[in-house]
């Protein structure tokens, strides 16, 4: 499975994401990202989002939406791409971790749903709480 990826965050949260990500792994021609500005309209974002996504369908068999608050701006534009793109998936959340593991499995995992069930949990489980008690662990 072919897929790409566009993150969709407020400022630029997102873009600073995919930058922080392509220096670990490398540029990724499969990977765009988008932020909404202060002053920038909602409706520009959605168009250039349906213009990314429309786009992507001549190279890929899908596109993954990845967004960083359920509820903003970012996440509400996402999910008017459902009226279109019925099979779209939207994953919010957005960390570093989670985008890492779900680019450094997307060629291995044909099934989307499993690859991002599986990069949820990774990200998921690097979330820790360190102080003093943090070293005594086993």
């Amino acid at each position: 499975m072919k897929r790409a990826f566009l993150v969709i965050t407020h400022g630029d949260m997102g873009i600073e994401t995919v930058k922080s990500m392509e220096l670990l792994m490398g540029p990724q021609e499969n990977v765009k990202a988008l932020g909404l500005h202060p002053g920038e309209s909602v409706d520009d974002l959605r168009t250039k989002v349906y213009d990314i996504l429309q786009a992507n369908e001549a190279d890929y068999d899908e596109t993954v939406l990845l967004v960083d608050l359920l509820g903003g701006s970012p996440s509400n534009v996402s999910l008017s791409t459902l009226a279109k793109y019925h099979d779209i998936k939207i994953v919010t959340g957005l960390s570093l971790p989670l985008l890492v593991n779900i680019l450094n499995f997307s060629e291995a995992e044909d099934n989307t749903e499993k690859l991002i069930t599986d990069s949820i949990g990774v990200a998921t489980e690097g979330m820790k709480l360190i102080d003093k008690n943090f070293l005594h662990q086993s």
